[in-house]
């Protein structure tokens, strides 16, 4: 899979989905036009006696353009009001779907074995971990929902949590993981939208036929008409839920045979995937969902969580014998009926073993300029062991601190304060604008910090992060106050503080809603030649702090991997924590084919001198994790 042609297509599909929108919307204006204008011209045939003159007679374009107009409004306004409602990503479809958050504390085995697979594929893939959603359902089914990196979440039924094994278990999950990395979320979120304007029209016609009161006396009337418009508008919803189902059809059955095919190559066992399907076929509730809102979001999940013969004509998902015989061509037809799985207990989680001994990750994540692009957005196996491992080696002390929205905090003051030259300053600023009791928690942090391994910073800055989205919104702004407050006192830019302060406060105010997901606009470099410039002159400085000249060979280095000859470099004086913050939200907007020649640049730049150092890495890391382009984490 290429991420950034996968991203492009994604982009192509909502390009596509809104030409089915607008085909829909015409079909269905035509067809109220037909029945308001027939309804009427019926009405007065009662005195004329002539339906046909009275309908030619009303067919005029003055009317045709108010009715026209009407219903592309009711449509439009529809689609608009449920995107509002959506508008916080994956936690509204997880909540609209009856699921429950599961909170990082949480000590259940279950809901912390499905935590544990979720953050070791996040932190395998460079990616933002997702919240988790459990829907109380018996059945066998998950999806992934957002509408971006920074807002996902994955919802796992009961079902699938209780019946499926650990492995099984994580090929569901890295199914989902690859329709978050293939640009499919957004996708989903709009589909939905667009979906409820269409159906629109059919809930009125039904809400005016619940509530009208209709006296027949023998004669056509306007009760009559009335009625004969609610019983139209209610046909009408229906062919609206016709191209409802064919535009979800025509766009979804094929991202369920990719997102396999991604499970079983992240995973490298095609047992895994295979065995949850085979499961799903045996178990009695398959992968139904029983929640009266199941059909909006149909076309997401992992199998079929609806079923009735509207949704068989136009199936989202290809049949399951299909879907098995891909991925085992030699299944013998039959399917296993699911029994309880054993819980695993806290000490059966044991470092694995990598199949690649000695190789150390700088060396492997920045090898070549080519490599860092075709490992974007990938996971493999390696990766999702080598960050299991990674996790079980933090000290047992941060990660218990990173599991909850109150100790999280403290954890990253304390990675702050432990960079900072005047230390006395910044426990003034702490003491000033975070909570009160949050120094004295602090200080105990710092002291486990005192060893910590540079390798594990980036790992529990992202699990801090999650448990951070739990916050209330008082106590984040108060949070986000305190982090920029110490940063900013000294007027300088450490790496350090900048990776710190980029990855959390970047996923966290949009989580917050303080920001939104970057649209895409830029479709060419030289929109955003000075943010480039800025970025790449910051990094080249960042990696030769002593040397001047050096730096300037870097830049050009940089420069001449993308054929960006026009670019210049920026005076160190000139640059600042606010000019590339501004830099990298605006490099954020290019379009997906564009995001490689400016990661390009970057690595070529880190490698100039031949040696990516581990900071180097962690700088790439970040400022592509900014460009919602994940770079996967290597043995």
């Amino acid at each position: 899979m290429n991420f950034f042609k996968a991203q492009d297509k994604a982009r192509r599909n909502t390009t596509r989905l809104v030409i089915l929108f607008v085909l829909a919307i015409i079909s269905l204006v035509v067809l109220t036009n037909l029945l308001l204008i027939g309804t009427y011209s019926y009405m007065e045939a009662g005195e004329s006696g002539s339906f046909v003159s009275a309908f030619k007679q009303n067919l005029q374009t003055d009317i045709i353009i108010m009715i026209s107009s009407g219903v592309s409004l009711l449509i439009l306004l529809g689609s608009i009001y449920k995107a509002l409602l959506l508008s916080k990503g994956g936690q509204a479809i997880a909540e609209m779907l009856g699921g429950q958050l599961i909170p990082q504390s949480t000590n259940e085995k279950d809901e912390r074995k499905l935590l544990n697979i979720i953050e070791e594929m996040s932190i395998a893939a460079g990616m933002p971990i997702p919240k988790v959603y459990l829907l109380n359902e018996s059945s066998i089914n998950a999806f992934a929902a957002g509408q971006s990196h920074s807002s996902a979440v994955i919802g796992v039924t009961k079902g699938a949590l209780t019946q499926l094994s650990r492995d099984e278990l994580q090929g569901v999950i890295a199914h989902e993981f690859s329709h978050i990395l293939n640009g499919d979320m957004h996708l989903n979120i709009n589909l939905i939208s667009i979906l409820h304007g269409i159906l629109l029209i059919g809930v009125i016609g039904e809400h005016i036929l619940r509530s009208m009161r209709y006296k027949s006396s023998g004669k056509k009337s306007n009760g009559g008409g009335l009625l004969l418009i609610a019983i139209g508008l209610m046909v009408i919803g229906y062919a609206g839920t016709f191209f409802g189902k064919w535009i979800k059809a025509s766009i979804s059955r094929q991202r369920e045979f990719l997102a396999d095919a991604s499970a079983v190559q992240f995973t490298r066992n095609k047992d895994t995937i295979a065995g949850a399907l085979k499961k799903i076929g045996g178990l009695t509730e398959g992968s139904i969902l029983t929640t009266p809102s199941a059909s909006e979001y149909s076309h997401a999940y992992f199998a079929d969580g609806v079923s009735n013969f509207i949704n068989s004509m136009f199936a989202t998902h290809p049949p399951l014998k299909q879907r098995i015989r891909k991925i085992d061509p030699g299944w013998n037809g039959k399917y296993i009926k699911p029994e309880p799985v054993k819980k695993i207990e806290p000490e059966q989680e044991k470092a694995k073993p990598s199949p690649i001994e000695g190789i150390a990750v700088t060396a492997a994540v920045l090898t070549s300029v080519d490599q860092v692009i075709s490992q974007t957005g990938t996971i493999t196996d390696n990766n999702i062991q080598h960050a299991h491992n990674l996790i079980l080696e933090i000290p047992e002390p941060l990660k218990t601190a990173s599991q909850s929205p109150y100790s999280a905090r403290a954890l990253i003051y304390a990675l702050l304060i432990r960079e900072q030259k005047d230390k006395v300053k910044t426990w003034e600023l702490l003491q000033s604008h975070a909570q009160q009791t949050m120094p004295e928690l602090t200080k105990k942090i710092i002291l486990e910090c005192k060893n910590l391994d540079e390798r594990h910073i980036l790992p529990l800055l992202e699990l801090c992060i999650n448990s951070l989205r739990e916050l209330s919104d008082n106590q984040y702004k108060q949070f986000e106050s305190t982090v920029t407050a110490i940063i900013e006192h000294d007027k300088s830019i450490d790496l350090n503080e900048w990776i710190i302060q980029r990855l959390v406060l970047q996923q966290l105010n949009e989580h917050f809603s303080l920001t939104k997901p970057a649209k895409q606009k830029h479709a060419y470099l030289g929109a955003v030649k000075k943010e480039a410039e800025t970025l790449l002159s910051l990094i080249a400085f960042i990696e030769n702090k002593e040397d001047d000249e050096k730096a300037k060979q870097a830049f050009e280095r940089g420069k001449k991997e993308i054929g960006a000859h026009a670019f210049n470099m920026i005076p160190r004086n000139e640059l600042s924590l606010t000019i590339l913050n501004h830099s990298v939200d605006e490099l954020m907007k290019l379009k997906p084919l564009l995001k490689p020649r400016i990661l390009k640049a970057c690595a070529a730049i880190i490698m100039a001198d031949g040696n990516a150092t581990r900071k180097g890495v962690e700088l790439f890391r970040t400022i592509s994790a900014s460009l919602d382009c994940p770079i996967p984490l290597l043995n």
